[in-house]
């Protein structure tokens, strides 16, 4: 039998930086970035296709990515997902569910599109605002978390 999915899809609800892992001609790159899960287990985020991670990936678009919550100073506390995963730009029929869910997880990032405050939130908003979607599908999951025991872990293969 399957493991329970439920506490990995709260812990992908309650984190928010997923780090894609690539590799070009300069080495190895990693790469943080805001995401936002749906009930499948995607996520999404937004970037721009000249940035380094996206340029690099791999014309099979099978990556290494990670995400953890912040280290406060007790082992127990260590929680985590290693995954691998394909990574593809959303098609243009999806693109307004990816952006609904992303943008009201980070109506922050919005604001700097639509309303910017100063010079510097205009540079960066037009930066996102020539951005796109992107879908990362996990392929193999690890759920850490040590809070269940010394280094125990959940594996999913999809």
């Amino acid at each position: 039998m399957a493991a329970d999915t439920s506490p990995l899809k709260a812990f992908l609800q309650s984190e928010s930086v997923l780090t894609l892992s690539v590799n070009d001609d300069q080495g190895p790159w990693t790469a943080p970035v805001l995401y936002v899960a749906d009930e499948d287990l995607n996520l999404y985020f937004l970037s721009s296709s000249s940035t380094r991670h996206i340029a690099s990936l791999p014309e099979d678009g099978c990556i290494a990515a990670s995400i953890y919550s912040d280290y406060k100073g007790d082992w127990l506390g260590i929680c985590g997902v290693q995954m691998a995963a394909d990574i593809s730009q959303v098609e243009e029929t999806d693109r307004a569910a990816a952006a609904a869910r992303y943008f009201k997880r980070y109506p922050e990032v919005k604001a700097l599109i639509d309303n910017p405050a100063n010079e510097q939130e205009k540079r960066i908003g037009a930066a996102f605002g020539k951005s796109h979607f992107f879908r990362v599908t996990p392929t193999f999951l690890r759920f850490i978390n040590n809070a269940d025991g010394f280094s125990s872990r959940n594996e999913w293969r999809f």
